[in-house]
């Protein structure tokens, strides 16, 4: 991997932190969702730094850049992510017609 995406993958990896960590100050992300967030910028960390990692799982795997190896985990992860989320998603907002049911029932009466 070239040292050019090594550093911008430190880079945006330490970007991520950041942002993390001052959402979580002002209050606008719980700590229990940012720990993904902060363990998914280490996981960038340690590919950065110690590329060998991803020269040994794209030759594992057949791949033929590490780069394009790297790309498809984070797609994957945030994937697996957003699937998370949006499963979080429809179970709030199932509670949320529950909710309004349950009250438009108590005013009625």
């Amino acid at each position: 991997m070239p040292i050019s995406q090594r550093l911008l993958l430190i880079l945006g990896a330490i970007a991520i932190l950041t942002i993390i960590i001052r959402s979580v100050r002002a209050k606008r992300i719980l700590i229990e969702d940012s720990l993904f967030w902060i363990m998914f910028s280490l996981l960038l960390v340690i590919l950065g730094l110690f590329p060998q990692i991803a020269f040994f799982f794209a030759s594992f795997f057949g791949f033929q850049s590490p780069a394009n190896l790297v790309f498809l985990v984070v797609v994957g992860i945030l994937l697996i992510k957003e699937f998370r989320n949006t499963a979080k998603i429809s179970l709030l907002k199932e509670k949320v017609n529950q909710l309004a049911q349950e009250i438009a029932l108590q005013n009625k009466s």
